[in-house]
Order: C-alpha cells, then sequence, then structure tokens
C-alpha cells in the first residue's frame, strides 16, 4: 500500500536474517521493520541511517529461537513462568521465559496509509494459555487473540499491544535501543523505588536517572509516562501508556559472552528500557503502548 511517499510493504529478510516475513514502513525520512516471526520491530530510523533500535549481529530466527534485539512482545508472562503456571503444565512441554509468542508467525491484519501517517496491524491467536491465568475456568483453552498495531509519522513511532480477554496476564515491549557507548548513556525520569534484580533487592534512589557501569537489571515501579535515554550523540524520548513499571536491562560483559546470539562486545551498543504491565493480581485485558520521538 503506497499513498506519495507514505509505503507499507512487504519483503523478505532483513539484515542478516535471511527469508525472515517482514513488513517495511516507510513516510518521508521516517522508515521501521516490522517481522512477523514474534511480531517484533527490528528497525526503526527517523532519518536514513539514524538507528534507533539494536539488533545483534549474530540474532537468528530457526529452531523456534527468539530473535535477539529489536522490540520482542513478552505476554502472557514476564521472565520465568511462576511456580503456579509451571506446575499446571506437564513437565515435557518447558515453558520459554517471555511468555508464548516470541518464536511464533502473527499474521498481518490490517495496513493503513495516509499523508502523515503508515501502521500495520498483526495478530497472533493463543490456545494454549495455562489454566491458572484464567479468572474464569469455564473459559480455559479458549483461543484469545493478541494484537500489536505499529504506527509511524516523520516524527515518531509508537507500538501498542492490545488483548480484548481479561487474564492474569504480564507483558513488555521489551525494547533494545541502539546506542553510541553504555558508559557514556543515561536514563532519566525514573521513579525512586527500584527492585534490583541482580542482588535481589529492594532499593530506593535519591536520583532520578539510571547509569550503567556494571550489570544492570532493574524493575522501576510506577514510573512517569515520560523517560529520556540519553547517549553521546542523541536522545531518544520514550512515552509509556498502560503500564505499570519500566525494566532497565544491559547484560554487561560477563553475561554477554556467554549469551550465544550475543556478540563478547554486544553489550556496549544498547540498553533496554521496557514498558511494562507487570501486576497480574487481577484479571484484566491489556493495553500497553510506548511512543518513540527522536531529538
Amino acid at each position: 500500500m503506497e499513498t506519495g511517499q507514505s509505503k507499507v510493504i512487504s519483503q523478505t529478510g532483513f539484515a542478516k536474517l535471511s527469508d525472515l516475513p517482514c513488513i517495511k514502513l516507510q513516510i518521508g525520512p521516517a522508515s521501521a521493520v516490522v517481522s512477523l516471526y514474534g511480531g517484533q520491530l527490528l528497525s526503526y530510523q527517523s532519518k536514513p541511517a539514524i538507528e534507533h533500535i539494536w539488533l545483534s549481529e549474530l540474532a537468528n530466527w530457526h529452531n523456534g529461537a527468539a530473535i535477539r534485539g529489536g522490540v520482542p512482545i513478552c505476554w502472557p508472562w514476564f521472565g520465568p513462568a511462576n511456580s503456579t503456571v509451571t506446575q499446571s503444565t506437564p513437565s515435557q512441554q518447558a515453558l520459554p521465559n517471555h511468555g508464548l509468542v516470541r518464536n511464533r508467525l502473527w499474521q498481518c491484519r490490517k495496513r493503513q496509509s495516509n499523508a502523515k501517517a503508515v501502521s500495520v496491524t498483526l495478530a497472533i491467536e493463543v490456545v494454549n494459555i495455562p489454566a491458572p491465568l484464567w479468572p474464569n475456568s469455564a473459559q480455559v483453552f479458549k483461543p484469545v487473540t493478541l494484537t500489536l498495531t505499529v504506527t509511524l509519522t516523520a516524527s515518531q513511532l509508537s507500538m501498542q499491544l492490545e488483548c480484548d480477554t481479561p487474564l492474569y496476564q504480564q507483558a513488555a515491549l521489551h525494547s533494545y535501543f541502539r546506542i553510541n557507548n553504555v558508559a557514556q548513556s543515561r536514563v532519566t525520569g525514573l521513579s525512586a523505588q527500584y527492585y534490583d534484580k541482580v542482588s535481589n533487592t529492594r532499593q530506593h534512589s535519591n536520583s532520578s536517572e539510571a547509569r550503567f557501569i556494571a550489570e544492570t537489571d532493574r524493575i522501576y515501579y510506577n514510573t512517569a509516562n515520560q523517560l529520556h535515554l540519553i547517549d553521546e550523540q542523541k536522545q531518544l524520548h520514550i512515552q509509556q501508556q498502560g503500564h505499570d513499571a519500566s525494566v532497565i536491562w544491559n547484560p554487561w560483559q560477563q553475561k554477554s559472552i556467554a549469551l550465544p546470539d550475543m556478540a563478547d562486545n554486544g553489550f556496549t551498543e544498547f540498553v533496554c528500557v521496557e514498558t511494562a504491565m507487570l501486576d497480574n493480581s487481577i484479571g484484566r485485558t491489556l493495553s500497553l503502548k510506548q511512543t518513540l520521538f527522536s531529538f
């Protein structure tokens, strides 16, 4: 679909991910690429050669592997599945980290294009959601549809993840942002309270920013609607909606070396700033949105 300089087109392959089914969005100088595998944003360029999304040079998409980098979709749980969920599942069916949709093909449901914006909506139907995630036991194993709408304008990109079925669900837009130098980067606008997953402790900070000098894995609760990622060369404004937390992650050197789909120095090139909804104590629908503005 094309309207003047606005385009939504299918393409095969991206970077070193040959044969990967993708959709490219373009409007004026801005472009984005979304993979149908995983429903995953792989690229956002606000201008030619100004890339905001990091993708590992060793990323792969074969054999059911999740793609390292981009913006993976975490749903209906974040991180490892909790013990209640795992105990309800036959032992031979190991549950993957970050949910059920990162290594499955999504379908393109809608494409739209006009002079001001281009968008694509992807959808996936999931039938194997574990019973403990259902508030209504009568609906267990009912198909559930998850949608992702990516909208691109000349000045911003947004991703909106939605599920209209009430579930005890968690979700995150696990964004890997490309930076010039992790040691010179910082995230501002964060809340004072956070859970440090590295030390397994709750922390209080007098600063509203996070800097990176070692492995960082933090969950900031009740974060603001607006965060900023600042490095030596550019600033990225991150707007959040429908969230109750923001997750900040960088594996640092030791874990970067240990990860088979990341180069040894890969940790120097990205910071994850994830928009998340983690409180799954009540059954509810989902509408989670992250919007990116470049300065």
